[in-house]
């Protein structure tokens, strides 16, 4: 099994290439960096800023390079022994007309060999749904939106620069609409024109016919009739429109897909188009390149996006895992709920990360602050509902206003299913039936289920029982029907019926795959944008139920990390993350002084009251607005010229994804401009606002420093694979895309390594200390993570197979220190690291160094070494036997222990 070590992500794009990356390879092997983990790099659409929209899995995406560029920058990672991670995307490709299958879909339709490849509802009376008018269609051919073109011998409708393309059986009409002269190329052309059947001979002929007509449109006679022909009928409304209802696709309005769709999106995305990736031809053809790739060893290893989209993710790592082999590293996109686990059954090393992000922002998060803050937040937030019950109501918003067409694809499946039992739908109640299925699905507690027959295992059918119970517990008038539907899934199946089992498990999985763009959608990208309690947990992965876990709770997740997917990815910045590490590692702060943060918040609310017009921005968008500013502003005397640009782009993207005041369907541009220049005005130095804000910014960031040190110690040090987001190296402030996709000055960060490296190796005494002075210049945080990477590089079998052995810690502070080893044959390693300084330190940063932990010390293991050497300062050793104290081990330096013994 490959063994990535660390991983170091890579967006990919225009502006960053292949041949940047070639640049810094010499950086990332000083780093020591492990492995290269690379965002996709197969052709998207022009202009792609992530390559998620991607178009054609068998080719390398121009923008970014060539195949050859590629091998000459995996030939100087493989000199450096730097492997490589690639980010794949098997749910979805671009709805785009450059997507060759696609436009041969759009073409042919079922006609067309590409037909299957993707998840259309070829069943469905209406044509494929083309859903990116700006209005409806007549209003869209009434301001000449759409014209008929001709290129390269095809024809195409033109709409917003996009190109589809025209039926060829529409052909003979459109050459037809002026007469043709009978001496004319054209005219012998479509005596002969070929019918389309499924017959590769007929799309052959096809193929011969557009490239007749090509060559015949260089004849300036024959193209002046195809001008004559197009000029008619985009003078003509009536022609355009019956051309364009001739399709096998319709033009329709974006906002269509709220209530209707007959092909499956990415989440409510309508211009990424989901695959069929569970039929074994589309599986094979969507992988061939990424196979040959694994084969020639370019990659290593595979990174899988949104696993939980897929029809059946068993069936997909299974033939992922056979085809790639067994030395080949698979991690999953998996966003698993708080205490959820990766299904035990599948052939991958872990998940993408998301978990320990999660895990470690709640292990800063003081818990015992949780009732000040709830306290606090029901005083200004107008929701009084439970968390609970605006999960639930974000989750139906979501359903019943942008995903009702699935909604109604689902009962179309579910009535397709209970034709196997012979019942009548007239003698169901139809509008109860497909209530209960959206109740079920905003009932649904994770992202989805697995299970793969009907009837479902029997965990699986309690939990599925335990969500009807909750139904008919709280939806009286829904208790019939869900009862139903319960009976259909848990006891009709299973009885012999097989076409029924057949199709209920079909409808089961089709809800399995909405369940997680439902939650998605109703949470991550709602919700967490308008229920502001800590909006420190509101991130990826994270729970906005749970503030803070024990340091036993943090042993066992480690524990069970370590026993069943030691090699999962530990992330704390992803290109998704709606904060940045060190903007969460800052923010916790607060949960630690909670008086301090309430007295400063009233405060700034009276101070700043004069800015507002018309009571905008409410009371919950301006303690966001304060938290967000905090979180993000530079460290103190750093430059912040760019600060009123970022959340000009941040707050309209906040309050429309948050639905309450706005929103992308239909923005409140009023609103959002009122809370953009109430937070603007924010940044005038000239009012009593700025000088508080900036002594309460300084006061924490210290503290925050502590906290992100800590984070960065144990994402390297615990089970799983370090990964290093582009740029967080230094401190990462940034906020949701694409603050956090802003241009990384690598230049910069080469030239602090350098510098550093040089005065390692000058002055190697108080190297720390120094770097603590000038903290803000994020020096402190690259020189550990490069001591860190290259430690892991040095001892790959410590991390990989060493055990985890949590410590106990005896004293007044026990609870503030969370101590562990990592131990493999006669290597040892002791990390210990402090929680919650600001608390001990009673906010004062001066006591950060010179705090005294009093009887607070460490156990170590009876079997454990004698002498241990300090991993920082390789000149300092400690001697010790069964306990050693918190004071003896920090000794007026940074209060972090690593320590290496054997």
């Amino acid at each position: 099994m490959y063994n990535p070590i660390s991983t170091y992500r890579i967006q990919f794009h225009k502006q960053f290439d292949f041949q940047d990356a070639d640049n810094l390879v010499a950086y990332f092997d000083k780093l020591g960096i492990g492995t290269l983990y690379a965002s996709p790099i197969f052709e998207a659409v022009k202009g792609s800023a992530h390559g998620y929209d991607g178009i054609n899995p068998h080719a390398i995406n121009p923008e970014i390079g060539t195949r050859k560029e590629l091998d000459k920058l995996h030939n100087k990672l493989k000199k450096v022994q730097i492997g490589w991670l690639q980010d794949i995307v098997p749910n979805h490709l671009a709805y785009d007309t450059s997507n060759p299958w696609l436009a041969d879909v759009l073409e042919k339709g079922q006609q067309s060999p590409f037909s299957c490849y993707f998840d259309i509802n070829w069943l469905s009376s209406e044509p494929l749904m083309v859903p990116f008018l700006g209005t409806d269609l007549n209003t869209a051919l009434k301001n000449n939106v759409i014209e008929i073109v001709f290129i390269n011998g095809r024809f195409y409708f033109n709409v917003y620069e996009q190109n589809y393309p025209v039926n060829l059986s529409a052909y003979s009409k459109i050459l037809r609409t002026v007469s043709v002269d009978i001496q004319s190329i054209l005219h012998r052309l479509l005596k002969d024109t070929p019918e389309l059947r499924d017959n590769e001979n007929e799309f052959s002929s096809w193929d011969s016919f557009i490239t007749d007509l090509s060559n015949a449109s260089s004849n300036s006679k024959e193209k002046d009739h195809i001008h004559s022909c197009l000029k008619r009928i985009n003078n003509s409304e009536k022609l355009l429109s019956e051309l364009l209802h001739e399709q096998t696709y319709q033009l329709c309005h974006w906002q269509r897909t709220h209530k209707e769709i007959n092909y499956r999106r990415f989440f409510t995305v309508n211009g990424l188009i989901c695959l069929n990736i569970q039929d074994k031809k589309v599986f094979d053809a969507y992988h061939q390149t990424i196979f040959e790739l694994l084969r020639e060893g370019v990659f290593q290893g595979l990174r899988i996006d949104h696993v939980d989209g897929l029809y059946d993710p068993v069936e997909y790592l299974e033939r992922l895992r056979k085809a790639a082999g067994k030395e080949t590293y698979i991690v999953v996109e998996k966003i698993l709920e708080h205490d959820e686990v990766i299904p035990r059954n599948w052939p991958v090393e872990g998940a993408t990360g998301y978990s320990f992000l999660a895990t470690v922002n709640n292990l800063l998060t003081y818990n015992k602050s949780e009732k000040q803050f709830a306290d606090f937040y029901r005083s200004i937030s107008r929701d009084k509902d439970s968390l609970a019950q605006q999960i639930k109501s974000r989750k139906k918003f979501i359903l019943c206003q942008r995903m009702a067409g699935e909604l109604e694809n689902l009962f179309c499946d579910l009535k397709h299913a209970l034709v196997s039992l012979n019942i009548e739908m007239s003698q169901i109640d139809s509008f109860k039936l497909k209530e209960v299925i959206g109740a079920f699905l905003i009932e649904f507690p994770v992202y989805r289920f697995y299970g793969r027959q009907m009837p479902l295992p029997s965990d699986e059918a309690a939990a599925v029982a335990d969500i009807f119970d909750e139904i008919i517990h709280s939806h009286a008038e829904l208790r019939e029907a869900a009862a139903l539907l319960q009976k259909f899934l848990l006891e009709d199946t299973g009885n012999g019926n097989d076409t029924f089992d057949q199709r209920m498990l079909h409808f089961y999985r089709r809800m399995m795959q909405i369940s997680g763009p439902l939650m998605a959608k109703g949470v991550e990208d709602t919700l967490m944008y308008s229920y502001n309690r800590f909006i420190g947990h509101n991130e990826v992965g994270d729970s906005l139920e749970v503030f803070g876990i024990s340091i036993s709770e943090w042993h066992d997740k480690m524990r069970d990390r370590m026993a069943h997917h030691p090699l999962t990815m530990n992330t704390t910045s992803t290109h998704d993350t709606k904060r940045g590490e060190d903007v969460r590692a800052r923010l916790n702060v607060v949960t630690e002084i909670p008086e301090i943060w309430f007295q400063n918040v009233t405060a700034f609310r009276k101070m700043n009251n004069d800015l507002k017009i018309n009571s905008s921005p409410d009371l919950n968008d301006e303690y966001s607005i304060y938290l967000t500013l905090l979180g993000m502003y530079p460290m103190p005397g750093e430059p912040d010229d760019d600060v009123s640009e970022r959340l000009q782009e941040y707050i309209p993207k906040a309050l429309r994804e948050a639905k309450t005041h706005s929103n992308w369907t239909n923005p409140e541009e009023d609103y959002e401009d009122k809370v953009s220049d109430f937070t603007l005005s924010l940044l005038d130095k000239s009012r009593p606002f700025w000088k508080a804000f900036t002594e309460l910014h300084s006061k924490i960031s210290d503290f925050g420093i502590i906290n992100s040190i800590s984070q960065l110690i144990l994402k390297c040090t615990s089970p799983g694979i370090p990964d290093i987001y582009q740029g967080t190296e230094l401190w990462d402030l940034s906020l949701v895309d694409p603050d956090n996709r802003r241009p990384v000055n690598y230049r910069l960060r080469i030239c602090l390594l350098d510098e550093l490296q040089q005065l390692s190796s000058k002055e190697p005494e108080g190297l720390w200390e120094n770097l603590w002075e000038e903290r803000y210049n994020g020096k402190i945080k690259l020189r550990l993570t490069r001591t860190l990477m290259q430690y892991r590089r040095a001892n790959p079998d410590l991390f990989m197979s060493g055990e985890y052995l949590p410590l106990k810690v005896n004293g007044e502070y026990k609870n503030s220190v969370v101590a562990f080893i990592r131990q493999y044959g006669e290597k040892w390693l002791l990390v210990a690291v402090p929680l919650f300084m600001a608390k001990l330190c009673n906010a004062d940063r001066d006591k950060i160094l010179s705090f005294d932990w009093k009887d607070t010390e460490i156990i170590l293991p009876g079997h454990a070494p004698r002498t241990w050497q300090s991993i920082l300062k390789p000149d300092s050793t400690l001697d010790a036997v069964g306990a050693v104290g918190l004071n003896t081990l920090y000794s007026n330096t940074l209060p972090i222990v690593l320590y290496e013994g054997g």
